[in-house]
């Protein structure tokens, strides 16, 4: 990875983070193994230098082409003779691509890891539950800024331990003043939250 590309992804971090729905950015490891290559577009070549293109493409695939940064690549001879060639004279290709969830835009090449850890499951239900939260505050006609009380039952053990974990996040995301668990949740508004056979009785109220 270029510097530049480097740079841009340290300052954009947490919004491409947000965007894209992901926990982490790291580097690909050198596990991966992949060669970028570059193939001139005959075409271009032929309008640029006419009856040289059949020589520059011969020393194209002798592998006599280097990249000289700014776009610019060059194509050279066994003479050290050069050729420069600008952006858009040639294509940009990659091998060992063949990684399941790759994708690659210029010289960016992104591989998202869709292992589904228990930390991410559980982030993933707080987020639903989340959802559901501010569901029920605009089925209650709450003012936008309200804080209102949160009260819950359940008789699930995870998902219990999930709106211990995620209390800060739900006051945050939901503005929550405070959560308590009740036998028997009332207010404003009362509505069944389910996740997969669980279910967690929700109650909101000013």
């Amino acid at each position: 990875m270029t510097t530049s590309a480097q740079a841009l992804l340290k300052k954009y971090d947490d919004i491409i983070k947000e965007e894209v729905n992901v926990k982490k950015i790291e580097e690909l490891d050198d596990s991966i193994k992949i060669q970028k290559t570059f193939k001139p577009i005959g075409s271009q070549l032929s309008a640029k230098f006419g009856k040289d293109t059949g020589k520059i493409i011969q020393f194209w695939k002798q592998g006599n082409i280097k990249d000289v940064g700014d776009g610019k690549m060059i194509i050279f001879d066994n003479e050290g003779n050069e050729r420069t060639l600008e952006p858009g004279e040639y294509e940009i290709a990659y091998e060992g691509l063949e990684w399941d969830n790759m994708a690659v835009d210029q010289n960016i090449i992104a591989k998202l890891d869709l292992e589904l850890t228990p930390e991410l499951q559980r982030e993933g239900v707080a987020r639903e539950i989340s959802r559901f939260l501010n569901q029920m505050r605009k089925d209650a006609n709450y003012n936008v800024d309200d804080k209102v009380l949160m009260l819950f039952n359940t008789t699930d053990e995870n998902l219990a331990s999930i709106v211990k974990e995620f209390k800060d996040f739900f006051k945050h995301e939901a503005l929550i003043s405070d959560l308590q668990s009740t036998d028997k949740p009332e207010g404003d508004i009362v509505a069944l939250f389910t996740n997969n056979e669980s279910t967690i009785n929700f109650a909101l109220k000013k």
